[in-house]
């Protein structure tokens, strides 16, 4: 009686070899539906802004180009006046040209319950990445003439066309 361990060693490896094959084809599906890109779980969100109150969900926008807008409103019982402002990305890049309600910061006074719109130039990014943008505000109570508060928070989404 003959013995075929060759045969048996050549079935052992094709089964294998099959195996393999179709866990690559099926890695392959699953990256080109977008699986494995975090940014396609990226959701918009808001945290921090405790002391004005969150802005409300999609009230923010980060384009392609570097434009960054974001509405905010008042919820404190008083006036104030935005007297800083910093907006930076999540990787640590400062945003420039600054400006509340299209005026410089500190040239306007926004009112209990009033809004405020705050627009800036980040640097450009691809359409559809994720970004976290981070705002640093101090402000004055006009109506006691205090000085000092501050509050901050971050933005999150994807960046639009």
């Amino acid at each position: 009686m003959k013995k075929l361990k060759g045969q048996s060693a050549m079935e052992y490896l094709m089964t294998y070899g099959w195996a393999i094959i179709i866990v690559i084809i099926v890695a392959a599906a699953l990256y080109a539906l977008g699986v494995f890109n975090p940014s396609a779980y990226t959701t918009t969100a808001a945290t921090g802004f405790s002391e004005l109150g969150k802005p409300a969900a999609g009230s923010w926008q980060y384009k392609a180009d570097g434009s960054f807008t974001v509405k905010l409103s008042n919820n404190l019982p008083y006036t104030i006046n935005v007297t800083s402002l910093t907006v930076t990305t999540s990787g640590g890049s400062s945003c420039s040209s600054v400006q509340v309600n299209s005026a410089a910061v500190g040239a306007s006074n926004i009112a209990n319950g009033g809004a405020m719109t705050v627009t800036a130039t980040c640097p450009t990014s691809s359409a559809g990445a994720s970004y976290t943008v981070k705002l640093d505000l101090t402000y004055t109570n006009i109506d006691q003439s205090l000085t000092g508060f501050k509050d901050s928070g971050t933005v999150t989404g994807k960046v639009s066309e």
